[in-house]
């Protein structure tokens, strides 16, 4: 490369100062900095983030701008975070997940055991019952059986006999399989079996 054509005496120097296509500010650093690319350049919010906190960025902490604004580096704009902690500052609402900022009240427990809890856990995510305490009702084995009674009949069609879902349905029609009380016909298609083909009331 020419002498002529390098650092300031380019006609496009920018001081080694440029923004990013992801809207961040890169510096030019030189290549053999730890933060550096290829090209010797370095995310600034990185490095007033190091300088700050007076060490290296470790791999699982990232750098999160308070007032959103990726070109914003002042040291007090910027915090470092782990990785979740940055995760759970850039939720949308849309996520159904506890947002930053949002209290976290407690609940009593919608089995009606009286107990006490955190409405969102410590993923973000939000609670109804205490773990354990779910009383999921029980897909019915006679109801499943009346089912088969004229016929072999498939898992999403026996879902809608048990009013459940295809999972919940599999499962029982799963655990009667193995008793001999339903046999399985084909993929997903059940059959009554010995005595219950036609004894069901």
């Amino acid at each position: 490369m020419a002498e002529w054509n390098v650092g300031a005496k380019n006609g496009t120097w920018k001081g080694g100062r440029s923004v990013a296509s992801n809207g961040y500010v890169l510096i030019l650093v030189g290549t053999n900095h730890h933060l550096a690319d290829v090209r010797g350049y370095a995310y600034e919010h990185r490095l007033v983030a190091e300088e700050k906190i007076g060490r290296r960025l470790r791999d699982d902490e990232q750098v999160h701008h308070v007032d959103g604004n990726k070109e914003n580096n002042a040291p007090e704009n910027l915090d470092v975070l782990t990785c979740a902690e940055h995760r759970f500052e850039h939720r949308t609402a849309d996520r159904n997940l506890r947002m930053p900022g949002e209290p976290n009240p407690l609940l009593q427990c919608d089995c009606g055991c009286g107990e006490v809890f955190p409405k969102f856990d410590a993923n973000g995510r939000p609670r109804r019952f205490v773990s354990g305490h779910n009383p999921m009702p029980a897909p019915s084995r006679d109801t499943l059986l009346r089912a088969l009674q004229d016929g072999p009949r498939a898992i999403r069609d026996l879902a809608t006999a048990l009013e459940t879902t295809p999972a919940a349905a599999r499962c029982l029609a799963s655990r009667l399989s193995k008793t001999g009380t339903i046999v399985r016909i084909g993929r997903g298609t059940y059959a009554a079996g010995g005595s219950h083909a036609r004894n069901v009331n």
